[in-house]
């Protein structure tokens, strides 16, 4: 049963909240990493897009430019050849340029292979005419001795703005693709037309759970696509790893400070039927012998008494005395037993505080005085009235201040305190003796717990539960080497005779 618990517990403290946080935590990390793969790819995604649309803007304007002094060469085959081929030289993007009549069809241009083929589709021809600006061609790219382009022109428009050719430009793919690489290298990418036609790919190792982010271009309605990158990589798991042992690290602090507690619970609980054990055995014990041994005492000490009646001499007086002394202490001890015996549901009564203390002050003062001390008293002037046994009151009182008598030197002062406070009689019995530390101060009221020579340990243990029974409390404070403190306290009873 007890292993069934321990692991019960460790299933709670231990495992369940680390397989609850692992994943809490693990799906904090994919969201952040998500974020960042969203993220990265974004920027490679922008950093691309700038560079394909800054080739095509400039593409473009440079061919609008162009166009305008190509109208004033046109027909002339050896200057737009001229024209041409200088366009083709000043920027290694170029893979060709072409002089196209109104029908598509290339008059002239950098590569002699191409003369005479349509290069343009009527359905872009349409769209340049209409906007009367540079337009990237739909077609597919063509290939020009093994290298892939794509292609951009503009129309060339005389002076009432009539088209009546066209200058184009083929751009080369492998060209814009070495200068993505080094752009951000090993990023994978794609870039196909609005038809969905495949114009570029890089690094295209890409499996069936490839990620992508699509980004529009801005000066063609092609999309570019970028790969995300991969989930999981070495310091992801390792951060997961390192969260997973310091949670179950921490989880199993936890459990052991739980167990550490449980087993301080376990020892106090058995502590307290340990001690309940003790006083049931005494109690059972005085109950069976306490009358048994009272009685003889009795008859003992009425002979001894009717010695020192017969024996006057001093000497015998001196042993008589002795003995007298050691038959109450034994007394003493067998009535503390007895109340342990007893239960202490008693009839109670009303007194008067004062009145009681007035009983006891004479023979207080007359034990002050055989410690060598003096007792100083300080008792409020109106009644006190409170629920108790008389006896059982007395007995509290002296103990008490015998106990201060014992831990004080000769000439030292006890001093007596009778009062009330809100609805509670308060009896402060206070010596200046040596005192007592914290360890000894939590053991005080354990039964047979004591710091003398010579005592049962029962003194106090049997004055609290004697003051519990009138309802009322008994408490101790003390410092080594300045004194201890016995505060009484009981309900004040306000209907009184």
């Amino acid at each position: 049963m007890k292993t069934r618990h321990k692991f019960t517990t460790y299933l709670l403290i231990v495992i369940l909240p680390l397989i609850i946080l692992s994943i809490i935590y693990w799906r904090h990390l994919d969201k952040s990493i998500q974020k960042e793969r969203q993220e990265q790819a974004e920027w490679a995604g922008s950093v691309y897009r700038d560079y394909i649309d800054q080739v095509i803007g400039e593409t473009k304007k440079k061919l609008e430019l162009l166009s305008l002094s190509s109208s004033v060469l046109y027909m002339d085959d050896n200057r737009t050849e001229h024209l041409m081929k200088w366009i083709m030289d000043t920027d290694p993007r170029y893979a060709g340029v072409y002089w196209i009549n109104m029908d598509g069809v290339s008059l002239s241009g950098t590569n002699k292979e191409f003369y005479h083929y349509y290069l343009i589709e009527q359905a872009d021809i349409n769209r340049a005419i209409i906007t009367q600006r540079a337009v990237v061609a739909k077609g597919k790219a063509l290939n020009n001795s093994g290298i892939n382009h794509f292609s951009i022109f503009a129309p060339i428009l005389d002076h009432e703005k009539r088209a009546h050719g066209f200058l184009l430009a083929q751009i080369r793919l492998d060209h814009m693709e070495k200068i993505l690489n080094i752009l951000i290298p090993d990023q994978t990418l794609k870039l196909k037309t609005s038809d969905n036609i495949r114009v570029l790919g890089m690094n295209e190792t890409i499996s069936r759970h490839s990620e992508w982010v699509d980004v529009p271009l801005s000066e063609v309605d092609w999309t570019l696509s970028v790969k995300k990158p991969d989930t999981l990589n070495t310091n992801n798991m390792n951060v997961f790893l390192m969260f997973v042992f310091f949670t179950f690290f921490f989880t199993h602090m936890i459990y052991t400070a739980v167990e550490e507690l449980n087993v301080r619970r376990e020892e106090k609980k058995q502590k307290v039927l340990i001690e309940r054990q003790k006083i049931d055995f005494v109690g059972t014990l005085a109950a069976s012998t306490a009358h048994e041994i009272k009685n003889p005492l009795t008859g003992i000490k009425g002979l001894i008494q009717l010695l020192v009646e017969k024996h006057p001499e001093e000497q015998d007086q001196f042993y008589y005395a002795v003995i007298m002394k050691e038959i109450d202490r034994i007394n003493s001890i067998v009535s503390e037993f007895l109340i342990l015996g007893k239960p202490m549901a008693r009839d109670l009564s009303i007194y008067d505080v004062r009145s009681i203390i007035a009983e006891l002050r004479p023979i207080i003062e007359s034990e002050a005085r055989y410690f060598n001390m003096e007792v100083t008293w300080h008792i409020v002037k109106e009644p006190i009235w409170v629920l108790c046994t008389k006896d059982q009151f007395k007995q509290i009182i002296l103990n008490t201040a015998k106990n201060g008598f014992e831990a004080m030197k000769d000439g030292e002062k006890l001093s007596i305190r009778i009062y009330h406070e809100k609805d509670h009689a308060k009896i402060d019995i206070i010596d200046i003796g040596q005192g007592l530390n914290e360890k000894e101060i939590g053991k005080v009221f354990d039964p047979f717990y004591t710091s003398k020579k010579e005592g049962t340990g029962l003194g106090l243990f049997v004055c609290k539960r004697i003051i519990e029974s009138f309802n009322g409390t008994i408490q101790l404070a003390s410092k080594p080497l300045i004194g201890t403190t016995v505060t009484i306290s009981l309900p004040l009873v306000t209907k009184h005779p």
